[in-house]
């Protein structure tokens, strides 16, 4: 991620961590923060927690990606969650979430929390080859509006992410990771 920002970007990572921080300033181990985003801030810490320091409407984008492991971090999916995600982003800005797993199907669960906020969600399942050196992956974005969405809207490889109307929406009060367990 920090390769993608542009002169004049700023980008701020949040990581619960200290351990990840110290591996990705390692150059014995990576360069990116080093190489290409030198002046990035690194905020340690939960990230739901951290941001309710950040003023609102501070962001362009957010970007979640906590949800690949086997432990996945309920709280940040939850209606407040985004609620907060939203209080800090610009009136166009945009929620991305990096949802690839084995074990689970997080598609649902984004769908309801986006229809419940009255946003516009839209998938991307990359089925890109393996031997392209690169894994499958699933991103879902969110925005206020479609037009907020720029040219993903006309992209054949997104499609819109429905509500399923049969799960409840994820709250800090409920949540259930049986019913987005893959059980294939």
């Amino acid at each position: 991620m920090a390769c993608y920002a542009a002169p004049g970007e700023e980008f701020t990572f949040y990581e619960i961590d200290p351990l990840v921080e110290r591996i990705a300033r390692d150059p014995r181990y990576f360069t990116f923060l080093r190489d290409c985003s030198p002046a990035v801030r690194v905020v340690l810490g939960d990230a739901r927690i951290s941001l309710k320091n950040v003023p609102d409407r501070f962001y362009g984008m957010l970007v979640l990606d906590a949800f690949s492991a086997d432990a996945v971090p309920v709280h940040l999916l939850t209606r407040e969650a985004v609620q907060l995600y939203l209080s800090k982003l610009f009136d166009h800005g945009i929620l991305v979430f990096h949802i690839s797993s084995r074990y689970l199907d997080l598609q649902k669960v984004l769908g309801n929390v986006a229809s419940d906020a009255g946003l516009v969600p839209m998938v991307e399942n990359d089925t890109t080859d393996i031997q392209a050196g690169k894994l499958p992956s699933r991103w879902v974005v969110m925005a206020r509006t479609k037009d907020d969405l720029g040219k993903l809207v006309g992209d054949l490889r997104w499609n819109s992410l429905k509500s399923d109307p049969r799960s409840r929406v994820w709250t800090d009060d409920y949540s259930s990771i049986l019913t987005v367990f893959v059980w294939d």
